[in-house]
Order: C-alpha cells, then sequence, then structure tokens
C-alpha cells in the first residue's frame, strides 16, 4: 500500500504525509534524524522521530531524552553512534538505562568505528539499553 497513513488515528511524528512510503502490510520507512551534541550535552527529542545519528565530537557527559509517550506506554528508538574521526570521544549514559549485567557499556574507541544503541522502555520510565560495537 502506497501513500498517506495515520498510526491509531494520529499523526505521525514526523509529519502527517508520509506518501510513498508503506503503511499496513508492508515495510515503513521512517526518516532517519542527524543530532549533535552541545557543550557535552545530547539531546534526543523523540518527537522528532526513532531513528537517530550521532557524530562524536566532543564527550558526552549527559544525554536528554525528551518528548517520549509519557508513562504507561512503550517506546524504542535506535542512535547510531559514530566515532571521532581522529581523537576517539567518550559517551555518558543515563543511569536510568538498564544494561545487560548491569554495567553501562562504553562505545568503541576506534576512531570512525560505528555502533548502535537500542532503547526501549516498555512504561515510559525505565529504559533498557543494548550496545552494538563495531558496526560500518
Amino acid at each position: 500500500m502506497v501513500g498517506s497513513f495515520r498510526q491509531h488515528g494520529n499523526p505521525a511524528p514526523y509529519g502527517d504525509d508520509v506518501s510513498g512510503f508503506y503503511g499496513v502490510g508492508g515495510p515503513v520507512a521512517r526518516p532517519v534524524v542527524a543530532l549533535a551534541s552541545v557543550a557535552g550535552v545530547l539531546t534526543i527529542d523523540l518527537s522528532r522521530g526513532e531513528l537517530f545519528t550521532l557524530t562524536l565530537t566532543e564527550n558526552i557527559t549527559s544525554i536528554i531524552i525528551t518528548g517520549g509517550p509519557g508513562a504507561g506506554f512503550g517506546y524504542s528508538f535506535l542512535l547510531w553512534i559514530t566515532q571521532h574521526a581522529s581523537i576517539a570521544k567518550t559517551v555518558a549514559f543515563p543511569a536510568a538505562f538498564d544494561w545487560d549485567g548491569g554495567a553501562a557499556d562504553t562505545v568503541s574507541s576506534q576512531v570512525g568505528a560505528v555502533d548502535l544503541l537500542a532503547v526501549s522502555t516498555r512504561n515510559g520510565t525505565a529504559w533498557d539499553a543494548t550496545l552494538s560495537k563495531g558496526r560500518a
């Protein structure tokens, strides 16, 4: 099916018209939003979408997640993190992220490496996080 669609009667978070994208019964294409940090702070505004990219230009000391569905709703997002091209940078993940093994993971230190952060919540308050390292 090609044309516009709405989920549950509400516009998609990135606009109502997604002409040319598949809806029910087929793949759904989503825009990928490029993010940038400011003074070590990365803001991920979930009202802009669910697929994000970030190229590290500085150490990230804080991540703020805004625009989410709120308590009682599930949501997921993906963030592809590309390491700086010449000097490795670090990312401090939020304490609200629950990691396998209980400890926060670290981004790859190899320059130019691409890691994929997958984050999901089933209630809008607790976040499960997984970091897949060394993606191309």
